[in-house]
């Protein structure tokens, strides 16, 4: 074990499971683990019987009733989407906006352990030692399956473990656990803050889904998942939250994906998963990737985009749906140096319009995603409007002291992410009937 990762660790050190008192766990909790049969109360309880055409409803109705002080009203926002989602920055300042006003209740589920590479949350530390295979649901041609985080995350090795540490002061005080059994699948044990529960066994019968989760003491810092190294352990994602008033945002995103991707997640767990913790607000957030596409077919898209929001609003129909609109992005032109005599001599740099190329399909992307907006009467934010104004600016943005935008003219800064959730804040809020017209609050 690394230096590191001991250092992350607080007494969950691995080996023989340590003695565990009845004060350790509150006590109507069982034991071991707890299936999670039946959706979160609080998240269930303050939505309406049908979200209807207000796309916003929903998450106005829950942020009303978190404000009157309603026993265990949560309300939870969920954001599918790209590599825009899936790195941190957006999601989690967001989910600070929200919760600065709303009450915090912690991080919600993420993909598990290292399977999302490059995932730095600054609300939690992530640690994994020994031999694990990470796989997501970019390609349809990759072996699943996979649930709500579109990650898996599979080890056998003896010893082996993953750790997921809260940042927050707060800490949590309940455990989610997405895994899979079946008849080759193992055991592992589960620490919290240095007590061992387990071992308990995946091995089934037959292939299933089994969601768990787990009642702890408040204020816990720290679970980690150890292998006993009797078979494959398969993780399709892991969560820490806290009960009580206040906002979830979850973001579930990954780098180069599509709406298709939503094609390669198993319908049966995605919806185990979305009715477990039903949104108030589910948040689709892709078109950059197809944007590529020189074969990009807007008909074909509109088709797609309209029964992934048919199919989400069947399995959540007392939640709304918003749709992104894909921001502005290009490709930079940059003039290489030009021969004169015996020498090279660097060309003056386009500017403005000049400087990049928009992506090849963007215009349509956009159109696509504005028309399914209006037609199935869900909600749309104008990212390009809210943002990025134009791809005549894209230069602009990725300049100066304090760029919004990367130079490559498609991903953002922390900067932009940051303001970006400022505007779609704002943007949801004013839609809810709770926030100014004129201000981010």
């Amino acid at each position: 074990m690394t230096g590191a990762m001991s250092a992350g660790l607080t007494g969950c050190q691995g080996g023989a499971s340590a003695p565990r008192g009845p004060e350790d766990l509150p006590p109507s909790q069982d034991p071991i683990f707890v299936a999670q049969a039946a959706p979160d109360l609080g998240l269930e309880a303050v939505l309406p019987v049908r979200a209807g055409a207000d796309s916003f409803a929903p998450l106005g109705a829950a942020l009303r009733s978190i404000q009157r002080g309603d026993r265990d009203a949560r309300a939870l926002v969920m954001i599918m989407g790209d590599s825009h989602t899936a790195g941190p920055v957006m999601v989690e300042h967001l989910r600070g906006l929200f919760q600065s006003r709303f009450g915090a209740i912690g991080v919600g589920r993420l993909s598990p352990g290292k399977s999302q590479r490059y995932f730095n949350p600054s609300a939690v530390t992530l640690g994994q030692t020994g031999e694990w295979t990470a796989r997501n649901a970019l390609r349809s041609t990759s072996p699943g399956p996979f649930g709500l985080t579109g990650y898996r995350l599979s080890g056998s090795g003896a010893g082996d473990i993953i750790t997921l540490r809260s940042d927050e002061l707060d800490g949590f005080d309940r455990v989610h656990l997405a895994m899979m059994a079946g008849p080759e699948a193992g055991s592992f044990r589960l620490c919290v803050d240095g007590n061992w529960i387990g071992p308990a066994t995946l091995k089934s019968p037959r292939p299933e889904f089994r969601p768990m989760f787990l009642d702890v003491p408040p204020a816990s810092r720290e679970i980690a998942i150890e292998l006993v190294g009797d078979g494959q352990v398969e993780l399709l994602g892991w969560g820490l939250d806290r009960r009580g008033r206040g906002v979830l945002v979850e973001g579930f995103g990954i780098n180069g994906a599509t709406l298709a991707s939503l094609e390669n997640r198993d319908p049966e767990i995605l919806r185990r998963e979305l009715v477990a913790k039903p949104p108030a607000l589910i948040i689709l957030e892709f078109g950059t990737n197809e944007a590529t596409d020189p074969d990009f077919d807007e008909a074909d898209y509109a088709t797609a985009l309209t029964r992934q929001i048919q199919r989400l609003r069947q399995i959540l129909p007392r939640s709304g749906i918003l749709l992104m609109g894909v921001p502005d992005a290009g490709r930079p032109v940059r003039l290489p140096p030009i021969q004169r005599g015996r020498r090279l001599v660097p060309q003056r740099q386009p500017t403005g319009c000049a400087a990049a190329t928009p992506l090849i399909a963007i215009s349509r992307v956009r159109a696509a995603q504005r028309a399914v907006a209006q037609s199935q009467r869900v909600g749309f934010f104008d990212w390009s409007a809210e943002v990025t104004h134009s791809p005549c600016r894209l230069q602009a943005l990725a300049g100066g002291d304090a760029p919004l935008m990367r130079a490559d003219f498609v991903h953002f800064t922390p900067d932009g992410y940051r303001l970006t959730a400022e505007k779609l804040h704002a943007h949801i809020m004013r839609g809810t009937g709770l926030g100014s017209r004129n201000s981010n609050a």
